[in-house]
């Protein structure tokens, strides 16, 4: 995680939130646009916070937008703050439920399921790791 210094205060700080869908044992990555920011990296899909929302509303409603799955919030996992250079991401990372729907890619160009042993094989974006630590701590913790 990169160190946020007194220059960091300067940029915009956006909220955001990730949802890490469980689903027969494995979890969903998605992978970015190319164009997009931190284009081709691969994360656990999710997006801003709206004004009036819960970070958990908002999980649910970006994962409708993007996945056009309903999804239910679970258990928090880790928050995560970066600075990209332009702004600053804290991102706060969630256990989410797959309630129904099936997958569409409206924001991403691909995704995949994986173990959580095989989520280092993927290049994430930064702010995603800490979640990824944390998702490894549970998954031992029930072990």
């Amino acid at each position: 995680m990169t160190d946020l210094s007194s220059a960091s205060q300067d940029k915009p700080e956006i909220l955001v939130v990730a949802g890490v869908i469980e689903k027969e044992g494995k979890y969903l990555l998605a992978q970015r646009f190319e164009h997009a920011s931190q284009g081709g990296l691969w994360e656990f899909p999710g997006g801003k916070v709206e004004a009036g929302e819960t970070p958990e509303q908002a999980l649910e409603r970006e994962l409708q937008e993007e996945l056009a799955i309903e999804t239910e919030t679970g258990d928090w996992l880790a928050d995560s703050v970066f600075d990209y250079g332009d702004k600053v991401i804290r991102l706060r990372g969630f256990v989410s439920h797959w309630r129904s729907g099936e997958l569409a890619l409206h924001s991403h160009q691909d995704a995949v399921w994986v173990e959580d042993s095989q989520m280092t094989a993927y290049q994430l974006c930064p702010a995603d790791y800490p979640i990824v630590d944390a998702l490894g701590v549970k998954n031992r913790a029930k072990d």
